[in-house]
């Protein structure tokens, strides 16, 4: 399933669920425990993540391969 940005952020700020993703053959997943918590990690299923205390900071941190999830949310595929 494909997101923009714009409904990426909107869905990480209703607190719904977890956010799973691959990009570029690599698993992803975006905890988002509150409006100023978030917890992503990419690559290594061992990773315990990096934390966010913004939604715009999670989607701007250069975390994908120096990459933000804002420059490639067009290239990622959601799973959830």
């Amino acid at each position: 399933m494909k997101r923009t940005v714009a409904e990426l952020r909107a869905y990480l700020l209703s607190l719904v669920n977890d956010v799973e993703f691959t990009w570029r053959g690599a698993h992803g997943l975006i905890i988002p425990f509150s409006r100023d918590r978030y917890i992503l990690s990419f690559h290594d299923p061992d990773d315990q993540g990096t934390e966010f205390h913004s939604v715009d900071d999670l989607l701007t941190a250069p975390y994908l391969d120096g990459n933000s999830l804002s420059d490639v949310c067009d290239q990622i595929d959601f799973l959830t």
